[in-house]
């Protein structure tokens, strides 16, 4: 493949990314050069970005959308694609990115992925045709790179893929149905999801009902739960096809979710999707969490009704009421062997990555986690018997010693994912709590009624476990990362153009409650200001940042 000469300009005006917290994007004014040769041209105005082993420029008067921050969505999809095309052993072929704005993604699958022979990057803007265009050029990937201006819709309809690849800013649910039904049989579909508010909201779960036919819970749980909605969606219109939706690898990374299915053609086992698909009852007072299946299988071809409901109007461990969610799905979110696959594929072929260590910790984690839905979050769990957090290797040792299975999330640490019952997690608890008394007592309510019942689990020993420190922090990889930069998110739909408007809409938004709206002039002050989330919370040591899992573990 001929690479285009890159154009000639002053060293000492652009800035080359090193990590992620360095700049994504440099202003420069490109000289032209005095040699005369072809490639070199003169620009004026643009921003370049160096992600991989791509390199694109774009002119600021162009209406087109780079996000930044979600290079590592574009790392670990080229190394998903990769994974999958060497796992079907698939050579020669197609890929369709529906939305494909600066078209980075799709020069950089043509540029890092073996075994593309097509790429289609599809938008409906001109603006970022001419983008891809010029910038396919520029890195050589021509002969691979097709841009297409089309409705995202027809063009994964029309054009046959082997992998589709969408990734809107917002809500996918009004592709899915386009996505599954044009892919070829065995073909991957690779979806993001950035709304997050209605997703995993819990406040808005109509929003979420009406994308994606699921209620959320407001759960510490949420986002996972948000993974299985978006699973249970995109199974759902599989289905109505006779095809069926295999999750390979389903992550919640940043603001975001992203997820890997293999769609392949088949009648029978679409029907199986009635026994992994469950609605969630959620106690609203010890947060245990039960599922009730839509179905169950009655022989091998043949399914039928489940019984239910699994709880009483009462929670039996607390007393307290369920709210219900769902349905979500409650099969595996992972396959493990493609994790395996992608795991091989990173360290043979991508360790020039930049955010080589974070992905590398993500699929060790993935690989380690339990094949169960939910988790319980360690500070709520204590937060309802009123005692100090139980060290996460302790309750691990606790339910290893029983015999049960444990695991972190990937999502958050300080988790457990088991296959232990919430009875014994209580009387785990429960335990911990008598061991650990506060000097002040418990009020009436959920943690009161738990430590009234009598424990039905002999033999609990928190004497440590030899696995209860996972595989991933006995070989220190990097497995949650605090936000790299100031105002990490989404950004806005225009990234080049409106970069100084989205500062003034930050600005101005800043300190806003949802549903709620200020007549000019009113003022904010009589307002407390709300503390942060767990998840943003971290330690400080020698000027360094570490983690809030790392954190919880030195203190």
């Amino acid at each position: 493949m001929k690479r285009a000469i890159p154009l000639i300009f002053k060293s000492n005006q652009v800035k080359l990314i090193g990590t992620m917290a360095d700049a994504s994007m440099k202003d420069l004014t490109l000289k032209s050069s005095t040699s005369g040769d072809a490639n070199e041209e003169s620009f004026e105005g643009i921003t370049e970005v160096r992600e991989g082993k791509a390199i694109i420029r774009c002119d600021k008067k162009l209406n087109i959308f780079y996000n930044a921050t979600q290079e590592v969505n574009r790392d670990i999809s080229i190394v998903g694609v990769h994974a999958h095309i060497l796992r079907e052993k698939k050579d020669d072929v197609t890929l369709v990115e529906a939305m494909a704005a600066s078209g980075i993604r799709s020069i950089r699958y043509a540029l890092e992925v073996k075994g593309l022979k097509k790429v289609i990057a599809n938008d409906f803007s001109t603006d970022c045709i001419t983008s891809i265009n010029k910038n396919s050029k520029l890195n050589g990937t021509e002969d691979i790179v097709q841009p297409s201006l089309n409705d995202a819709n027809v063009i994964m309809r029309s054009q046959k893929g082997f992998i589709i690849d969408l990734d809107p800013y917002g809500s996918p649910a009004a592709f899915i149905d386009s996505a599954v039904h044009g892919l070829e049989d065995g073909g991957l579909f690779v979806v993001t999801a950035t709304d997050m508010a209605g997703l995993a909201g819990g406040n808005a779960g109509e929003a979420c009902f009406a994308r994606y036919g699921a209620m959320p819970l407001k759960i510490k749980s949420c986002h996972e739960m948000a993974l299985r909605i978006l699973i249970h969606t995109v199974q759902s219109s599989a289905n109505r096809y006779g095809r069926v939706a295999i999750p390979l690898l389903s992550l919640k990374i940043d603001f975001y979710v992203r997820l890997f299915f293999k769609i392949i053609k088949s009648p029978e086992r679409a029907k199986e999707s009635c026994i992994n698909t469950s609605l969630v009852y959620y106690c609203t007072g010890c947060k245990a969490f039960n599922f009730q299946p839509l179905g169950v299988r009655k022989s091998q071809k043949i399914y039928t009704f489940a019984r239910g409901p699994p709880v009483s109007d009462k929670c039996s461990n607390c007393g307290s009421i369920h709210h219900v969610g769902g349905p979500i799905w409650t099969g595996p979110m992972h396959d493990k062997d493609f994790v395996s696959v992608m795991e091989k594929t990173l360290e043979d072929n991508y360790s020039y990555l930049n955010t080589f260590p974070r992905i590398e910790g993500i699929i060790n984690l993935v690989a380690e986690e339990v094949d169960v839905p939910l988790f319980y979050e360690l500070s709520e769990l204590c937060s309802v018997l009123k005692v100090g957090t139980i060290p996460l290797p302790k309750i691990r040792s606790a339910i290893l010693n029983l015999g049960y299975q444990v695991s972190l999330s990937h999502i958050a640490p300080n988790t457990i994912k088991t296959t232990c019952p919430n009875s014994i997690i209580w009387d785990i608890m429960r335990k911990w709590k008598l061991q650990n008394p506060s000097p002040q007592p418990l009020k009436e309510g959920a943690g009161f009624n738990i430590m009234q019942k009598e424990s039905e689990t002999p033999n609990i020993s928190f004497d440590l476990h030899p696995d209860a420190n996972p595989a991933s922090k006995e070989n220190n990889l990097m497995r949650y990362q605090n936000n790299p930069t100031r105002n990490w998110g989404p950004g806005v739909r225009n990234a080049f153009k409106g970069q100084q408007k989205s500062e003034d809409k930050r600005i101005a938004n800043q300190g806003k409650k949802r549903h709620q709206r200020k007549e000019p002039g009113t003022s904010n002050k009589s307002e407390p200001e709300s503390s942060p989330s767990p998840e943003s919370k971290c330690f400080k040591k020698d000027d360094s940042t570490i983690s809030g899992e790392e954190g919880q573990e030195k203190l």
